[in-house]
């Protein structure tokens, strides 16, 4: 029992050494980020599952507040509406969700950030609701930052700026997101009042 919590901390601690590469990268997501509240942009934030629940905690971070008291900033998240998200699901179909949501707020040169640990995948079925969703974003200019592991998937292909993970373990992928959104989280509070 001993190593498997050693392990996973020396396995967290390997990847956290790598992910640390990508800090330039962060900058200029949150940069971005930076650029689109001041442009009056609606930033739209979504995973499934884990990244979903992570999704959750980085929105309400930056509606409510981080580190300081400041403006609400806006951050929405999709699929939060669950008698909408479950009337389409039965009616229709759940892959096809998030999109419809998305078609329905968005507009051009509003950004969107996809969690996903996979980064979608058509052989094994893997969030093929977020690879649809990058599809539509990149049809409709909707600036797309994700946040990948597994080599990236097929949400690679779509993102204008991505980070992947170098790992294939989904925990400490989702770990590494979630210190890649505080440190954004961090940033937004230094820059906006």
């Amino acid at each position: 029992m001993k190593e498997i919590i050693k392990d996973h901390f020396d396995l967290s601690l390997k990847t956290l050494i790598n992910t640390k590469e990508e800090i330039n990268k962060i900058k200029i997501i949150s940069e971005k980020l930076v650029s689109k509240i001041n442009s009056k942009r609606n930033i739209f934030v979504f995973g499934n599952g884990g990244s979903l629940a992570d999704s959750a905690h980085f929105v309400g971070e930056l509606t409510a507040t981080y580190m300081k008291k400041r403006k609400a900033l806006p951050f929405f998240l999709l699929n939060s509406n669950i008698a909408s998200v479950s009337a389409w699901s039965n009616d229709f179909n759940f892959e096809d969700y998030a999109t419809r949501e998305l078609s329905g707020y968005a507009k051009k040169k509003d950004a969107l950030i996809i969690l996903s640990t996979s980064g979608g995948n058509y052989k094994k079925n893997q969030s093929i609701n977020l690879i649809k969703l990058a599809k539509f974003a990149k049809k409709n200019k909707i600036f797309l930052i994700s946040l990948l592991g597994k080599g990236g998937g097929e949400i690679l292909k779509f993102s204008d700026i991505s980070i992947v993970i170098k790992s294939n373990n989904t925990a400490t992928i989702q770990e590494m997101h979630k210190i890649i959104l505080h440190s954004i989280c961090g940033y937004l509070d230094s820059r906006i009042k």
